[in-house]
């Protein structure tokens, strides 16, 4: 009977890798014009990372059909965004909004996880990233997103990367985007001082593309190696903030990084803040006194002034560099437990945690 079930066992783990041989083939290297396809012989399967109260798992699902391109993924990213939904309980969704990849057709692709309703005041006001379809069809939260071997995405989220770039570091584009966004909303140019106060990825990020601009940029580092990331991107690492600074950047969004900010800041100086504050953060006196401009800063443009993604591309086109600094754990989605362990553990020293997955 034992070997029964061992003989069993072997022959599932035999089919299921026979499985991912046969998706992996379908979409193996561009151009994939003249390949089979699940409807004539291949298998439909796909692994996927989900999850579920409070952690996740490895699932087998149906490669994705419908509208949209089918893109297979090559690069995703976890971002403190997924941990901390996460922690709230988010359930079900297959998980991930930094992703890229390859369509049908083999050209690389960045992935815009936003999408718009396109009638509403804000779309026609050219601001589609502040419609409320903007949160409610994001990949990853919303709908399924890239930690998987394929994902279904509409044509206009794509953005058409150069074959230079390497396609298992294409996912970093999207944080890229975020980061250019908030930094056009503001007059920066050269001669002008500019600090970051965190050095996650968004802020290391932040200070590559200030770099990219040719401003000398101060970041506040706490570990050994954010101070590494900093140094290899350009940017001047320091422990303490100094003050009188044209702009200061905000990548933590909690009272004190806020606090630090306009401390930093000079009068009638800005403040950008990136991403989402989870907990309230009060103004003060200090603020007023001074007369900063604080600048809230969510997701990317694209409208037909604004091309956040695409220049995003450009940056990292130019910049190779940047991945190296920010990628600092690398695992398959059979590891998926493990890399958000890595992610959530801040002693491990991770900056950026990516799949490969294709």
């Amino acid at each position: 009977m034992r070997q029964q079930l061992r003989r069993l066992r072997h022959l599932r783990l035999r089919h299921l890798r026979l499985q991912r041989q046969q998706v992996h083939q379908q979409f193996h290297q561009p151009p994939l014009r003249n390949r089979p396809t699940a409807r004539n012989g291949y298998s439909s399967a796909m692994r996927a990372v989900v999850s579920h109260q409070g952690s996740v798992s490895l699932v087998e699902r149906d490669i994705p059909s419908g509208e949209g391109e089918l893109i297979r993924v090559t690069s995703s990213g976890i971002c403190g965004s997924d941990l901390h939904l996460i922690s709230l309980g988010l359930s079900g969704i297959v998980l991930g909004h930094e992703f890229g990849g390859y369509t049908e057709s083999g050209q690389l692709v960045a992935v815009r996880p936003t999408g718009e309703c396109g009638s509403c005041e804000e779309c026609k006001r050219a601001l589609p990233h502040t419609c409320k379809m903007a949160a409610a069809s994001l990949h990853g939260t919303s709908i399924d997103g890239g930690l998987a071997e394929f994902v279904r995405v509409e044509k206009s989220r794509l953005i058409a990367v150069p074959a230079s770039v390497n396609a298992e570091v294409v996912a970093l584009v999207e944080p890229l985007a975020v980061v250019v966004h908030g930094i056009n909303r503001i007059p920066i140019s050269r001669g002008m001082t500019a600090i970051v106060v965190g050095a996650g990825s968004i802020g290391l990020l932040t200070a590559a593309v200030l770099v990219d601009r040719g401003i000398e940029v101060d970041i506040v580092t706490r570990h050994p190696h954010q101070t590494q990331a900093a140094e290899a991107l350009g940017a001047r690492p320091i422990s303490t903030p100094g003050n009188n600074y044209d702009f200061s950047f905000d990548a933590v969004c909690t009272q004190q990084s806020f606090d630090a900010c306009v401390s930093a800041t000079r009068p009638r100086g800005s403040i950008v803040e990136f991403g989402m504050v989870w907990s309230p953060v009060a103004l003060s006196n200090t603020l007023m006194l001074k007369e900063i401009s604080v600048i809230p800063s969510i997701f990317y443009s694209h409208d037909h002034e604004h091309h956040d993604f695409e220049e995003a591309v450009d940056v990292f086109s130019r910049n190779p560099h940047i991945a190296k600094a920010l990628i600092t754990h690398r695992y398959s989605l059979d590891d998926a437990a493990k890399a958000f362990d890595t992610a959530n553990d801040r002693a491990s020293g991770a900056i950026k945690v990516h799949f490969f997955t294709n």
